[in-house]
This record gives C-alpha cells, sequence and structure tokens, in this order.
C-alpha cells in the first residue's frame, strides 16, 4: 500500500513537472510571439552617474528608433560609472560574460577577442548598414582602419564629424596649463620652452615653499615627449615605425622630468593622481602648472572655482634643440573616427535587427537628435541653414550644465542613445568660455574659436606631428599576437624603470644598461619590421 501510495506519488510529480515544462514552453513560445515586434538586447557602456535613458533627449531618441527600426525596443542598459570602465570591462571579457553590445575598454586590442570567437564578424552584414559604409567612405582610408589585413571588421567605430574647414583650424586636445592669476600678480611669464617651465617652477617654489608647483594628468609625460620630437611608445616618424625609447629625445626627457622631481617641483604623486585629486589639488591652490591637461579641463576648473582664480591652457612649450614642440593635434577638418570601439557579442540572439539599430546612429537624422537635441526646443535653423543652439545655452555661465538638463551630447555629462556619434559643430557652437594663451597673447575664448588656433593652416604647419599622418595599417592576427608577447611585458618594465629615472631611485649612469635590458627581454627590432612591413602593404598601394 505504502509502496502504491509512492508510486502514485511519483507520477503525480512526473505529470506536474511535465505539465509545469509544457507551460513554460507555451509560456517561452508565447513570449517569442509577443516579442516578434520587439527587440531585446543588452547593452555597456560608460557613465557619468546621470539618467541618459530618461532624458529629454534619451526618450527622444528611443521614440525615433522605434519608430525607424518598426520594433520596440527592451534594452538593459549596463551603465559602468566611467573611472571603473575599463578594468571592470576587461574582466567581463576575460570571463566571457559580455552584455550584447558593448563599448570596448579604450585602446583595447580586440584581436584575442575575434580570434576566440567572442564578438560577431560584422564584414557579412554589410547590407544591413547602408549609413555606417557611407559615413566610412568618407573618412580617409575609412574601411582600412576597420577591417584587419584579411578584410574582416569586428567593431564598429565612433565617429565625428569636422568641426573647422579642410584646410585650416587646428584641433588640440590636449594642452599645458597655468595658474594664469598667480603668474600674472608675480610677474612671471607663461613659459614658451621649457627652460622658461623650469623658471617659473622655481620662482614659484620660492613663493610657496610647501608646494609643488607641477603636476600632470593621465601621470603623463607625453608633453616632454612631444617638445622632444619622440614618443614612449612605437610611432611613424615620417617615414617608418621607430620606436621611441631608444631616441635621444627621450633620454633628455626623462632627465628634464628628474630635473624637476629633485628639485621638488614635480609632485612626486603625478604616478598615482587621479583626476579627482588632480582637481582637488588645483581649486585648493596646491598646483600651479601642469604638463599636461585635457584642453577643456581647466575652463571648467575656473567656473568651479569662482573664486578669481583662472587656470589657462597653452601649447606645450618647445625644446629649442629640437624646434617647435609637436602638439597633440586631433583631426577636426575632415570626418574621422573617434577612440571608442563598439562590439557586438557572438552569443547574441538577434544579430540582423540589432545591426539594423546600430546602422541608425550613423543617419544624419540621428546624429543631430543625440547631439544638438529636439529643433525649437534646445536649437534652431541659423540663416545659413544650420543648427544653432538657442539663446539660452549661449548666455548660460557653463553653457554644457545647460546642455545637460535636456540630456544632449553636447553637454557636459549626458550621452544619449548608444553613444557612437556626434556632430562636432555643436561643441563650436555653444562651446564654454577657456582661458588660452597661444601667440603670446591671453585671451578668455572657447579654445576652438580661438583666433590663432583656427588661423592655423592644416595641416602643414610647425605644430603637427610625424604621427599625425601616419598609414593605416593592419595586422594579421599572428602579428597582434606577437607584438602582444613581445611589446606588453617591455612596456610594463619600461613605464616601471622611467618612474624610477625620474624619481631618483635609479641613476642615469645605467640608461645604456636599461636600454640593453629592454632589448634583451624582446626582440624589438622584429616587432617594427612587422610594423614597416604593414605600413608598406598600405604605402605600395
Amino acid at each position: 500500500m505504502i509502496r502504491r501510495a509512492k508510486m502514485l506519488s511519483l507520477v503525480m510529480v512526473c505529470l506536474l513537472v511535465f505539465s509545469a515544462s509544457a507551460c513554460t514552453n507555451n509560456n517561452e513560445a508565447a513570449d517569442d510571439s509577443k516579442d516578434s515586434d520587439t527587440l531585446t538586447f543588452s547593452v555597456t557602456l560608460s557613465s557619468q552617474g546621470v539618467d541618459n535613458e530618461n532624458s529629454l533627449a534619451g526618450k527622444e531618441w528611443k521614440k525615433q528608433m522605434e519608430a525607424k527600426l518598426g520594433k520596440k525596443l527592451n534594452i538593459k542598459f549596463n551603465y559602468i560609472p566611467a573611472s571603473e570602465y575599463d578594468e571592470k570591462v576587461k574582466l567581463m571579457i576575460a570571463s566571457d560574460d559580455m552584455t550584447d553590445f558593448f563599448v570596448t575598454p579604450l585602446f583595447y586590442d580586440i584581436t584575442d577577442m575575434a580570434k576566440e570567437g567572442q564578438i560577431l564578424e560584422l564584414s557579412q552584414y554589410k547590407e544591413l548598414m547602408p549609413n555606417y559604409m557611407n559615413y566610412l567612405s568618407k573618412v580617409n582610408n575609412g574601411m582600412a582602419r576597420v577591417t584587419n589585413s584579411e578584410g574582416e571588421m569586428y567593431s564598429f567605430k565612433e565617429t565625428s564629424t569636422p568641426r573647422f574647414p579642410l584646410d585650416k583650424g587646428m584641433l588640440v586636445q590636449n594642452v599645458s596649463a597655468y595658474r594664469y592669476d598667480v603668474f600674472k600678480a608675480n610677474n612671471i611669464k607663461i613659459p614658451q620652452t621649457l627652460d622658461e617651465f623650469y623658471d617659473a617652477a622655481v620662482k614659484l617654489k620660492q613663493l610657496y615653499p610647501d608646494k609643488y608647483p607641477i603636476d600632470t594628468k593621465w601621470n603623463s609625460l607625453r608633453s616632454l615627449f612631444s617638445a622632444n620630437h619622440v614618443k614612449d611608445d612605437i610611432y611613424w616618424d615620417g617615414s617608418k615605425y621607430v620606436y621611441g625609447i631608444f631616441d635621444e629625445g627621450y633620454k633628455d626627457a626623462i632627465q628634464f622630468a628628474n630635473k624637476l622631481y629633485s628639485e621638488k617641483l614635480l609632485d612626486p604623486e603625478y604616478t598615482i593622481d587621479t583626476d579627482d585629486t588632480i582637481k582637488k589639488k588645483a581649486l585648493n591652490g596646491d598646483t600651479f602648472m601642469w604638463l599636461t591637461q585635457w584642453f577643456t579641463e581647466p575652463g571648467d576648473y575656473t567656473r568651479t572655482a569662482n573664486d578669481d582664480k583662472i587656470y589657462a591652457v597653452s601649447l606645450y612649450p618647445d625644446n629649442p634643440k629640437y624646434g617647435t614642440a609637436w602638439q597633440e593635434v586631433a583631426n577636426g577638418n575632415t570626418p574621422d573616427l573617434g577612440w571608442a570601439t563598439f562590439c557586438i557579442s557572438s552569443k547574441t540572439k538577434n544579430p540582423e535587427d540589432l545591426i539594423k539599430l546600430i546602422d541608425l546612429q550613423y543617419s544624419d537624422e540621428n546624429i543631430r537628435l543625440v547631439t544638438w537635441g529636439i529643433e525649437g526646443t534646445t536649437y534652431k535653423i541659423g540663416e545659413d541653414g544650420n543648427p544653432t543652439f538657442m539663446d539660452s545655452f549661449k548666455t548660460a555661465k557653463d553653457p554644457w550644465a545647460e546642455g545637460d538638463k535636456y540630456g544632449i551630447r553636447a553637454s557636459k555629462k549626458y550621452n544619449p542613445g548608444l553613444q557612437m556619434v556626434n556632430d562636432a559643430k555643436a561643441f563650436v557652437d555653444f562651446a564654454a568660455t577657456d582661458y588660452t594663451f597661444f601667440d603670446n597673447k591671453y585671451e578668455e575664448v572657447p579654445i576652438e574659436k580661438s583666433p590663432y588656433l583656427t588661423s592655423l593652416p592644416m595641416p602643414k604647419n610647425d605644430y603637427i606631428p610625424s604621427w599625425f599622418s601616419e598609414p593605416a595599417i593592419q595586422f594579421t592576427p599572428d602579428e597582434s599576437q606577437e607584438i602582444s608577447e613581445i611589446m606588453n611585458p617591455i612596456k610594463t618594465f619600461v613605464t616601471e624603470e622611467q618612474a624610477k629615472y625620474v624619481s631618483g631611485k635609479a641613476s642615469f649612469d645605467s640608461w645604456s644598461k636599461f636600454i640593453d635590458q629592454v632589448k634583451k627581454m624582446g626582440d624589438t627590432d622584429k616587432v617594427l619590421k612587422i610594423y614597416n612591413d604593414a605600413a608598406q602593404r598600405v604605402l605600395s598601394k
């Protein structure tokens, strides 16, 4: 009897399981049928802690995308704070747990992801992306820059329309910066050369003996390398690829940094300072000079301080030994590709619809929406037929903060939609005031409207670095892997040793030993040959 009861119980459990399973399958089928008019996917993006989705521009973006696509959008946004983004996404990639769509860490090599089959190969879907392909056709070497040597395409690139005419207007995005009010009050000249930079730091140290006058953003000495016409990496020297650390200019730059450090002019925390600590020191009056800064950051400091402190930007100072300092010049004169790289996970269940949605991002209509906002609300059409922001933007003390009210891309914190595109002219149209010192003249003007910078011929002027016109090289997967295997440990070693030389923990008497050790760590000649062979493949065409 007990046994029969157990058997009946078992049958009932099986029936219940089968019934539940059937119900589940039916529900899933029903859900699938219901979702046939809905595009569901997940996306990982960087955020500055704002609600992009529910901003005015964010809501309008979704409304327009649904109308264009003919489907409802069910998007699970995975926003990661910008300061944590790169490390967290690297962990996602390592664990093979990516969302359907994501932006990679900055300057991340996607070769291994492609080789491991983690990301979707996109060239097979070209017919689904007419807007993107049309944009690439306008970019110099556009297709070559988004495909590998085998013609495969594994990513979409951020895009940016030109903000200046074709032949003039130089866009600098990294600068040196100075507390202009302090310099003026103490009759100190804004430096034009490295010697003047040093002299100014010495005078400030005498005036403020408990301060370190100099700091730098991103723990970077790039302004010193640019002054010496070199990079601390592999770069195009105008005719071939070279590794900059073997150049005399690299050693000269490190020796100059050591001079600043040993005389307590350079903040010893420069290797660990974050954007937040740099800003805090600036606002507290602990720093007066910055070797490197992002071009709009000092103006933002000035507005934030709001207490007569003036943080002015200037070009990198020259080293007369090498001539006019090369500047960090970005292409603002022709359609171009930005830094951000976007990939689709190979596990995504609806690649075709997702690609169609992504392609819509590159349409002129969408670029205008996410950047400029809504006509009649955030912008109007000017007499020249082009959009221009409403007067409320242009009269605002901080136009970027005004833009934040509407969630448009041309604002301080917002980036609606999938963060893939922008119209750079919007940034110029309502650019906030910067405090500039160019060509020995102080001006309060948006840097992108600086009479000096906008008058410079492009791309031929003395500030343009050799790598500005480097060939659009492509590596095979094997070449990329070989470069990584050789250069990754070398770059780590060089970074560590560079800090030691700057701080004085390593003696310059051992410099030749350091260089020899780098060469023994890996075959850099082989790496350079790979680079230059790739360059010849492009140049021969």
